[in-house]
């Protein structure tokens, strides 16, 4: 990256000669206008440092790389319901026609780097006939309690809802002592809906 910052001097210094010159504070060959030059001089080298402390500081407050992370809908069952359609489209996971008020539920796991930001999530996939979906990025803690947090929720019944939404800023930073996964829940449907993911992306910043 070029900032283009540099600096010319504009100070030079022609020597007095003994017994030729006679020095004086006036004048074009003078104390004054000698010291003056030098002035200008290090007032512009102070303006210099304080343009290269601002690049360096912008360099400092981009951070890490943007990444973006894909992530196949290989969702498995979760609570005992019954599961997401896998096998009739490959890489897709579907649900078709009435759906009981268990609804259907399944999880798949996220690999995050140990430090970093999460930027957005959003789910791909379409919605037919009438029907209701939540998709939510989810942690969990390693600890003994096993303490849930929700990062980022989509609630969708049509298509256009499958949007990449920001993460709450209070958990939006990546806790290493953590777990995330995705769940993707399908409810409120009729003999006519069918929904279909073709997968989900996570963005996050590393640190």
């Amino acid at each position: 990256m070029a900032f283009g910052i540099s600096f010319t001097r504009t100070f030079k210094h022609t020597p007095w000669i003994d017994a030729v010159d006679r020095v004086s504070a006036a004048g074009d060959n003078g104390f004054n206008i000698r010291f003056k030059g030098l002035e200008e001089d290090l007032d512009t080298i102070g303006e210099r440092f304080t343009t290269v402390s601002a690049a360096l500081d912008s360099l400092v407050r981009v951070g890490g790389a943007e990444r973006t992370l894909v992530i196949p809908p290989l969702l498995t069952p979760v609570g005992g319901a019954s599961g997401w359609d896998l096998s009739t489209t490959p890489g897709t996971a579907s649900v078709f026609g009435e759906v009981d008020a268990v609804g259907i539920t399944g999880a798949v796991p996220v690999t995050l780097p140990g430090a970093g930001r999460i930027l957005g999530f959003q789910a791909f996939g379409a919605i037919g006939q009438v029907a209701e979906v939540r998709v939510d990025l989810t942690r969990r803690s390693l600890g003994a309690n096993g303490d849930e947090a929700v990062i980022v929720r989509i609630q969708a019944s049509e298509s256009a809802a499958f949007r990449e939404r920001p993460p709450d800023p209070s958990k939006a930073r990546i806790d290493p002592q953590a777990a995330y996964y995705i769940t993707a829940r399908v409810g409120g449907t009729s003999v006519l809906s069918s929904v279909t993911l073709t997968g989900f992306r996570v963005r996050y910043q590393e640190s």
